[in-house]
């Protein structure tokens, strides 16, 4: 019999429907994806960590799971809200079950709910705070559901999502280990994906420093198959010993959250700016490369979530259909024409999509051109920040 479960929203909306994965109650940010495909890149980005993401497409789970296109090591999303969830069972690929994947992760899930609805509600009205809570409309305790979606805080996930220690990632190595992965599936553990090794040695061509706000590891490894040895760094490194690497270039990652709520990164990375070292910034990294430049950011309604935003390059007069995750934006007309001038701009709503910095060899996207989910014609971003470091070297 399937559990009745029912999902509160901070203005008072009920909408019920039915228990998956995980039984355990939550509160999150209830935001929606336009993406077709992509579930499990979805639910292993970081920057949806303390968020309940809505799929607008109604069918989710036909393909099952496969955690070799993982974003990072294991599950972030805070919930997931279905309208249709698609059970696969026997899959001739081995390919697991969505139900069971977010159980052994302990990941919360409703479905039988009117996404559509729900989605224009968010358009319309903007995010919602809510919490799924097990029982049907006339069983849930309405003062319990409003006690934890006045406690709602998102004030700590860069630092929730960030690594606790610097990493190294060598050049030329991508990819997660199968056997750790379909051994953690088969012994019903949650997952802990672990990073390919090779005993093979390659020379590294260049040497990026990151600074990881809560890196997707496509960012990474589109870095690392371009022959760059990566140090990946927590958030709060200081930018003396981001230095103290001595990198060609210097990478801002992608993250949750607020940028303004980084405010100690903020000061380092305009130091690190301060250098003329080359920098690369996507999404939070963006964003907070214009706040160290003066600039300032304010909340989208309802954010940017899905694989299908059209994007303009101003420079090339082409629009690229792009990968993006972001809930916050640069304030156009808050950047020093002195300083930067806008690259990109979103087609849909003429909102800030990246941003070339004159005095430096610097420059920052909103969106994610490394795709995962999405398309890959924005890969050429990441040819540019090594040409940027081919260039500076050569100096």
């Amino acid at each position: 019999m399937e559990q009745k479960a029912c999902l509160i929203l901070n203005d008072g909306s009920i909408l019920e429907g039915f228990r998956f994965g995980s039984d355990r109650q939550v509160v999150c940010e209830v935001v929606f994806s336009t993406g077709l495909t992509g579930y499990v890149e979805l639910l292993t980005d970081p920057s949806f960590c303390g968020q309940a993401v809505t799929m607008a497409n109604p069918i989710i789970g036909n393909y099952g799971v496969f955690e070799d296109v993982s974003e990072a090591a294991h599950v972030w999303v805070g919930a997931l809200i279905l309208r249709d969830l698609t059970p696969v069972h026997g899959d001739e690929r081995n390919a697991e079950d969505l139900d069971h994947y977010l159980k052994r992760n302990g990941v919360p899930g409703i479905y039988g709910i009117d996404t559509r609805a729900l989605t224009i509600k968010i358009r319309e009205e903007g995010t919602k705070i809510g919490v799924i809570m097990n029982g049907a409309k006339d069983e849930i305790d309405i003062d319990e559901a409003n006690r934890l979606i006045a406690s709602y805080d998102a004030k700590s996930v860069v630092p929730l999502v960030s690594p606790k220690e610097r990493a190294f990632y060598p050049a030329w190595v991508s990819g997660w280990e199968k056997d750790a992965y379909v051994a953690d599936a088969k012994d019903e553990k949650k997952s802990q994906l672990v990073r390919s090794t090779t005993d093979e040695k390659h020379a590294a061509l260049y040497r990026v420093a990151v600074l990881d706000f809560g890196a997707k590891h496509n960012i990474l490894w589109n870095l690392v198959k371009r022959g760059c040895e990566v140090y990946d760094c927590p958030w709060n490194t200081s930018a003396e010993e981001i230095l103290s690497l001595n990198p060609d270039g210097i990478f801002l990652s992608n993250g949750p959250g607020d940028p303004t709520n980084c405010g100690d990164a903020i000061t380092e990375i305009k130091k690190l700016y301060d250098t003329g070292i080359p920098m690369f910034g996507i999404c939070l990294g963006h964003q907070l490369m214009a706040l160290a430049t003066g600039a300032k950011t304010r909340k989208l309604k309802y954010g940017h979530r899905g694989a299908n935003h059209p994007v303009k390059d101003i420079k090339e007069d082409r629009v690229y259909i792009t990968s993006q995750n972001h809930g916050y934006v640069v304030v156009d007309e808050s950047v020093d024409p002195k300083v930067a001038v806008v690259s990109h701009v979103n087609v849909n709503d003429g909102t800030n999509e990246g941003l070339d910095y004159l005095q430096k060899p610097v420059f920052t996207v909103q969106y994610h051109p490394e795709g995962a989910p999405g398309p890959q014609d924005n890969n050429y971003l990441f040819d540019q920040f090594i040409d940027l470091i081919e260039k500076n070297k050569k100096k």
